[in-house]
Formats: structure tokens, sequence, C-alpha cells
């Protein structure tokens, strides 16, 4: 049984040359990069304690949470709503 488009034709299987791989890899890298850079500028804004572990980035987005929600209820002080 072959796969179908929508239309109902035949799927055709994309062929990809080493250098559309290679420009790929570049940009994938290039994007983790970015990625693990913006992570480390939230560790950086995000108080910890000194000896604690480096923050995965789960961890890293659920304590910058805490921390946003924290930092909004001290700006909008006791008994206020949002």
């Amino acid at each position: 049984m072959k796969m179908c488009s929508p239309l109902g034709r035949p799927k055709r299987k994309r062929v990809i040359t080493s250098a559309q791989r290679q420009a790929a890899n570049i940009r994938e890298r290039k994007r983790m990069f970015n990625l693990n850079e913006a992570f480390d500028l939230l560790r950086k804004k995000v108080p910890t304690f000194a000896y604690e572990k480096r923050l995965s980035r789960i961890e890293t987005l659920r304590l910058a949470i805490v921390y946003i929600s924290f930092m909004t209820e001290l700006l909008n002080g006791p008994g206020k709503e949002n």
C-alpha cells in the first residue's frame, strides 16, 4: 500500500543532498546555541543559592514562573488583585 498525498497522488520520497543536510545541521547548531545562551541569561536573572547545581531547562522555566508571580504580587501589594 502506497502512501498518498491529500490529492490522491503517491508521495515522492524527498531527496536531500549532502549540502542541504550540512546547511540544516549548521542552522540547527546555531538555533541550539542561541537557545542555550538564552537559558544561561535567564539562569543569571532567577535567584538561586550559590551552592545549587546548574538548573535544567525545565527547572529554570518553573523557577522563573514562580519568581515572576512573586514579584507581581510584591508590586501589587497585599490584598490587591491583578
